[in-house]
């Protein structure tokens, strides 16, 4: 099954996910979704700044229900084909409906789980360079204290500290022309 039949099924599965949708809706209030007024959904919550029967909402309409409608498809079809793309081997005409059934729960639980999971990443893979770039910067503050330099002093950042022999960059290495090594 190639990944485009595989979001067609999906969508069929996210088509099934929103007619039971709408079917329980119109158990519970007798008429259509979308002329439900919103305090038979939940009760209003009286605030004292506006007068009674303000704070009643319209009823959505049937545009926003075929909106909402139409974005559970494009999810289902999306994340069906996402992975029959991914593993089409294993992807058969009752997995790609299945998929599409619960692609609305499955998006919901993972944006809810993302910024968890980048807070995480972003504190150990940053963290750790933040770390080390303070414990340099401390190391470096230390060992100035220790020799009594403060940071006006006038030492280089690319220069030893007093006292510290440097290396003799003048000489260089003999080598002998195979490679294997250097006479002193």
């Amino acid at each position: 099954m190639d990944w485009f039949m595989a979001a067609l099924v999906g969508v069929a599965g996210g088509a099934s996910m929103e007619a039971i949708d709408v079917i329980k809706a119109i158990k519970w209030h007798r008429q259509m979704p979308w002329n439900v007024q919103s305090d038979t959904v939940d009760p209003p919550q009286r605030r004292p700044d506006l007068p009674p029967g303000e704070e009643r909402l319209p009823a959505p309409g049937w545009m926003a229900y075929c909106v909402a409608g139409a974005l559970r498809l494009l999810v289902s079809g999306a994340l069906t084909g996402a992975v029959a793309a991914t593993y089409p081997q294993s992807t058969n005409p009752l997995v790609a409906f299945l998929i599409g059934l619960g692609a609305l729960s499955a998006v919901q639980q993972v944006t809810t789980l993302v910024p968890l999971m980048v807070r995480n990443v972003s504190g150990v893979a940053l963290g750790g360079v933040v770390e080390q770039a303070q414990q340099q910067a401390q190391t470096l503050q230390q060992n100035g204290q220790q020799l009594g330099l403060s940071p006006s002093s006038g030492a280089q950042a690319g220069s030893p500290p007093p006292g510290n022999p440097q290396p003799d960059t003048g000489v260089a290495a003999q080598q002998d022309p195979t490679g294997q090594g250097g006479t002193a």
